[in-house]
C-alpha cells in the first residue's frame, strides 16, 4: 500500500504528484502510533489480539486510500482537507497492522520468517506491475483493498510453533540488554535515513523518465532477487541474522558508491539502488522478527520502536533529499553526499557487533546492571498480613517484590485477568507450550505452584487461606 505514491506517477502523469507529501503525513502518524503501542505494550496486547479491531484498522486504512485517490481524481490536486485526512488515516491504521504482523513473524522460526518476507516482496512487485499496467480505477480498488486484506489475514492467522522465545527455567533479569537494543534503534534510524536518502536523491537532479525507468527495473530486479534468495535460504539449516548485519551494510554502501559516484543517473544504477533499498528494508524487518524471540523485550516493543525509528529515519532522509539537496550543484554535491552516506553506514557497521545483537536474545554477563528504578516492577497493593521476605523460597513472594521482564509483564496482565494458557497464546502470538512456560516462570517468581495459589496471592491472601 505504501507504494501508492509510485503508482500515482503512472496513474496521474499529467497532474502535480503529491505522493511524497502524502507519504510524509502518513509516516508521521505511523511513527506516533507505533511508539504508543510499544510504550503501552501491556495494554496494547488486548487491542492487537482483537479480530474486530484488526478488521476495523483495515477498513480505516482502506478508507484513507480512497480519500487520497478520490480527491486527486475529482479535483486533480491535493488542495483539499480530505486528502490530508486520508493520508493521516493510512498511517494511523497501518501501524497496528504492522505491529501485529510483527508479533506473528516473531512467533515462527527464523527460516520461515525469512521466506515469508522474501515472498511478500515478490508479491508486492507483482502487484506493482499489475497496478501500473491496468486502469487507474483498478489500481485504486487494489490499493484500498490491500490493508483490509492484510487485516483479515492477521485476524485468521494461527500462532507460530517456535518455542525458543521462552526459556525452560526462570531468568533473573537483573542484567537487561537495554544498551545493545538502544544501539540497534539508533542504527536502524541512521540506516533508514541513508537508505531513503539515496533512493530519493535521483529525484533531485534526474528527469521523471529516468526515475520511472529506474523504478521499473528496480522492481523487476527485486522479484528475481527474492526468488533466488528464497531458494538459497531454503537450503540453509540455521540462519543467524546478526552475522549478516555487516555484510548487508557493506552491500548497501557499495550500491551507494556505484549509483552516485560511477554511473549516476543511469537506469541500471537507479534500479540497483532501489533493489538494495527494498532488500535492506526487508532485512530490517526480518532482523526485528529475529530479535522478537528475545527473552526480555516483547515483539510489540521490538516492532513498535524498531519500525518507528526506521520510518523516522526514512522520513528525515526523504525530507533532506527532496527539499535541502536540490539547491546544490549535482557535480559538486553528489560526491560529498555519497561519501557522507557511506561514512554513516560504515559507522553503524562498526558500532554494532554481531554479539551485541545476539545479546538481545540471550543475556550477556558483560552488560551493565540495570538500575533499580529502571527495572520492570509489578505495582499492585501488597497484602497487609504478609510477612514474607524477598528471596524466601519457602513462602510466596509479595507482588511488589517480583521483577518481571516486559515480555512477562504482558503474560502477567492476562493471568491477573484470569486468562488461561490458550487465550494467552492467542493474544501474544506464541505457541501454547511457550505460554505455559511463561506461566510456570511467573509462578516460580511468585513462589507458587498452581493457578489457585497465584489467585490467592493476587487477592492478598496466603495460598490456601479461605
Amino acid at each position: 500500500m505504501y507504494s501508492s505514491p509510485i503508482w500515482m506517477y503512472f496513474a496521474l502523469p499529467d497532474a502535480a504528484n503529491p505522493g511524497l507529501q502524502m507519504h510524509y503525513v502518513s509516516t508521521t502518524c505511523f511513527i506516533v502510533i507505533s511508539v504508543l503501542l510499544a510504550f503501552f505494550h501491556i495494554r496494547a496486547v488486548g487491542l492487537l489480539s482483537s479480530r474486530v479491531f484488526m478488521v476495523l484498522m483495515g477498513v480505516v486504512a482502506g478508507t484513507g486510500v480512497v480519500l487520497e485517490f478520490g480527491v486527486l481524481a475529482l479535483w486533480g490536486s491535493a488542495d483539499n482537507g480530505l486528502f490530508w485526512v486520508g493520508a493521516a488515516l493510512t498511517g494511523l491504521a497501518t501501524a497496528p497492522i504492522a505491529v501485529r504482523a510483527g508479533q506473528i513473524y516473531a512467533s515462527v522460526r527464523v527460516g520461515a520468517a525469512v521466506t515469508a518476507t522474501l515472498l511478500s516482496d515478490v508479491a508486492a512487485g507483482l502487484i506493482f506491475f499489475f497496478a501500473v499496467g491496468t486502469w487507474p480505477a483498478i489500481g485504486l480498488l487494489l490499493a484500498a483493498g490491500l490493508p483490509l486484506l492484510s487485516a483479515l489475514t492477521l485476524a485468521i492467522s494461527s500462532v507460530g510453533d517456535d518455542d525458543s522465545a521462552a526459556p525452560e527455567e526462570p531468568v533473573d533479569f537483573t542484567r537487561a540488554p537495554v544498551k545493545p537494543f538502544s544501539y540497534f534503534l539508533v542504527a536502524a534510524f541512521l540506516i533508514g535515513a541513508v537508505a531513503f536518502l539515496q533512493n530519493s536523491l535521483g529525484g533531485s537532479w534526474l528527469d521523471q523518465a529516468s526515475i520511472d525507468s529506474g523504478s521499473t527495473l528496480g522492481v523487476s530486479l527485486l522479484i528475481m532477487a527474492c526468488f533466488v534468495l528464497t531458494v538459497a535460504f531454503a537450503c540453509v539449516q540455521k540462519i543467524r541474522l546478526e552475522a549478516l548485519y555487516r555484510p548487508t551494510i557493506l552491500m548497501l554502501s557499495a550500491c551507494v558508491l556505484f549509483a552516485y559516484l560511477i554511473h549516476f543517473g543511469s537506469p541500471v544504477a537507479m534500479g540497483g539502488t532501489l533493489l538494495v533499498y527494498c532488500l535492506f528494508s526487508s532485512y530490517i524487518w526480518v532482523l526485528m522478527a529475529y530479535l522478537g524471540h528475545g527473552r526480555y523485550f516483547s515483539p510489540i516493543q521490538v516492532f513498535g520502536y524498531g519500525r518507528a525509528v526506521y520510518a523516522g529515519g526514512s522520513l528525515i532522509g526523504g525530507l533532506v533529499g527532496v527539499y535541502l539537496l536540490p539547491s546544490l550543484e549535482a557535480t559538486q554535491g553528489i560526491p560529498a553526499i555519497a561519501v557522507a552516506m557511506v561514512g554513516i553506514l560504515l559507522l553503524c557497521a562498526v558500532a554494532i557487533r554481531p554479539k551485541d545483537l545476539a545479546s538481545i536474545l540471550v543475556q550477556d554477563d558483560g552488560e551493565d546492571r540495570v538500575r533499580e528504578e529502571g527495572r520492570a516492577r509489578v505495582r499492585i497493593e501488597e497484602p497487609a498480613s504478609s510477612s514474607s521476605a524477598h528471596g524466601d523460597t519457602e513462602s510466596p513472594a509479595t507482588p511488589g517484590d517480583v521483577h518481571l521482564s516486559p515480555r512477562e509483564m504482558e503474560v502477567y496482565a492476562l493471568m491477573r485477568d484470569g486468562r488461561d494458557a490458550a487465550y494467552i497464546a492467542d493474544s501474544l502470538c506464541v505457541s501454547r507450550n511457550t505460554a505455559k512456560t511463561h506461566i510456570r516462570n511467573i509462578y516460580g517468581k511468585f513462589g507458587v505452584h498452581t493457578r489457585q495459589e497465584f489467585i490467592d496471592v493476587m487477592q492478598g491472601r496466603a495460598p490456601g487461606q479461605p
